[in-house]
């Protein structure tokens, strides 16, 4: 009998030494290394949940697990949460079992909610990370946590410098301008009904032979779409929209130094009426590819342009040639196409000479890449800008121009109320650091808002649509110091204002930027320029477009 039974007690001694660890503990042990992302960009959120765009580039972190132990390590478990984004513990993908010495490298690719394209300010946000193995009843658990800056949606990161140590700096900055195809916003419902009204009042709904573009007219597989490219710049040249130089700044998250860049997403820019070189190519792209074309945008040294690509080639157009105040010349939609051209010329002759820096940004396929665009949802205060905008387009601008090429001397009337508006001959000059003229008819209120003491003046015009602002801000040293403390006076009062510095004119820094409130938003130009007491600054602006009466103050200043 003892005969039997000893066998059979080893045989359970062994089963138990088999099973009991598995439920309990481990017998192996971990080192865990994190590569957490530096910053992470809302405006790419839908990047950072595929593991096949960019070759896993764009994550959350990476989690190095070696097995320190003797002996295997089983049911090895990954989880993460990212408090207000990601709240519920997650599983992260990774192996089950690490042998002695085996290391396992886990990645994160977090899906980040809609809501995320509503964050307009920067922020310093945790990631937690938790790390169990061994038994199931009693696992061995590690955990970890690091912050990190995740942007406002508008924010552009050039460089995001996580899990890429060795990587060069000019290669990830190019690599990285694949981001911009995420501003493309074609399914905005903004920009949809936006792009629909180009159809309907600028090309007049047709379908048909286009008006322009000298040469091409009997291309017929391509008039459509260089109509469509000549609609779109129509639209901003009427609305007066205002190109504004581009801009960029440098940041650190972590210990990446990268260059960065503030971007107004294309609905912005239409209900603000002003944009960089990029965000009136983004607008351009967002609208052709709303209109089924394939759109691309030219990336070159300083600055960047839209066109589409097609059976027989590339085309391009000069956004910016909409011009600005203090900004030169403003271009026919003839003109911008063939300037466009004469650009596309060089850009072709440099990229056949290997330089870098002419790149296409093909957007279909960076779509099918992976870098997909933003869901936005519906705005009421920025479709209500819009609409006045789009209120001011005549019935049929193609019929209009035709016209005038005819009869030169006929002008085109866009908004007869305005024009009668605009036409005030009676000046009258304000006088300080900083000199204009603006309308009689306007009023002047000194010190308007006691919230805000360095409001010193108010010019505005009949109904409050169009001001002139004077601001005095004795503790600043430097324009952009001045800048920055009108953001955050204008900030407690409920006023959120985004801009760029867009050149010098005369001796001041010029400002250009849009102001977000309860009342809608208010698209300006301000002159900035020190003076013995500190900084002095001009602000013009208005609630729809910039009109003559505006441009006319600004090109008084001095």
């Amino acid at each position: 009998m003892k005969k039997i039974l000893l066998p059979i007690l080893l045989l359970l001694a062994g089963i138990i030494c088999l099973v009991v660890p598995h439920f309990f503990s481990s017998g192996g042990d971990i080192d865990m290394k994190i590569q957490p992302a530096g910053v992470i960009m809302p405006v790419a959120y839908k990047l950072y949940s595929n593991p096949g765009v960019a070759g896993g580039r764009f994550n959350l972190f990476k989690a190095i697990i070696k097995n320190i132990g003797k002996s295997e390590i089983s049911n090895l478990k990954v989880q993460f949460r990212i408090p207000k984004y990601v709240d519920e513990w997650t599983d992260v993908p990774s192996t089950k079992n690490l042998l002695p010495g085996q290391t396992a490298v886990v990645t994160c690719f977090p899906s980040f909610p809609q809501s995320i394209t509503e964050k307009n300010t920067s922020s310093k946000e945790r990631t937690d990370i938790k790390v169990t193995y061994g038994g199931q009843t009693k696992p061995t658990e590690k955990d970890a946590s690091f912050t990190f800056d995740m942007t406002s949606v508008n924010d552009m990161i050039f460089s995001l410098g996580n899990n890429d140590k060795d990587k060069c700096f000019y290669d990830d900055y190019m690599n990285n301008l694949a981001v911009y195809t995420c501003f493309v916003s074609a399914e905005d419902p903004i920009i949809k009904r936006y792009a629909q009204t180009v159809q309907n009042k600028i090309l007049c709904g047709e379908q048909g032979a286009a008006v322009g573009f000298s040469g091409h007219e009997t291309k017929e597989q391509v008039v459509e779409k260089l109509r469509v490219m000549e609609g779109v710049y129509n639209a901003t040249l009427i609305s007066h929209m205002v190109y504004s130089e581009t801009s960029g700044s440098q940041a650190t998250y972590g210990d990446n130094t990268t260059l960065t860049e503030h971007i107004r997403l294309p609905r912005e820019v239409v209900s603000g009426n002003t944009g960089l070189c990029i965000e009136l190519a983004l607008l351009h792209a967002s609208i052709y590819k709303a209109a089924g074309l394939h759109a691309v945008i030219f990336l070159v040294p300083g600055h960047a342009y839209p066109g589409i690509k097609d059976e027989s080639g590339y085309w391009a157009i000069e956004s910016t040639g909409i011009g600005g105040e203090g900004l030169g010349s403003i271009m026919t939609a003839d003109q911008a196409f063939q300037r466009g051209m004469d650009e596309l010329k060089t850009f072709f002759e440099q990229r056949a000479k290997g330089d870098p820096q002419y790149k296409i940004l093909d957007i279909d396929d960076l779509y099918t890449a992976g870098y997909k665009d933003m869901e936005l949802k519906e705005n009421p205060i920025l479709e209500t800008e819009v609409d006045k905008i789009i209120d001011t387009w005549p019935p049929c601008l193609l019929k209009a121009i035709a016209d005038l090429r005819q009869n030169p001397n006929k002008q085109v009337s866009v908004n007869k109320k305005n024009n009668k508006q605009d036409n005030t001959a009676s000046m009258l000059t304000h006088k300080g650091y900083i000199n204009f003229m603006y309308p009689r008819n306007w009023a002047v209120i000194n010190n308007p808002e006691p919230k805000l003491p360095i409001l010193a003046t108010n010019i505005s015009a009949p109904g409050g649509a169009s001001v002139v602002e004077i601001y005095q801000i004795s503790n600043a040293q430097t324009p952009l110091a001045a800048m920055n403390y009108i953001q955050q006076s204008l900030g407690r009062l409920g006023i959120d204002v985004r801009y760029s510095a867009t050149g010098q004119r005369n001796g001041m820094t010029q400002f250009s930027g849009t102001s977000y409130s309860s009342g809608g938003s208010f698209n300006w130009v301000g002159y900035f320029r020190g003076v013995t007491e500190g900084v002095e600054a001009v602000v013009v602006g208005s609630k729809g477009g910039m009109t003559a009466t505006l441009r006319q103050i600004i090109n008084s200043i001095n």
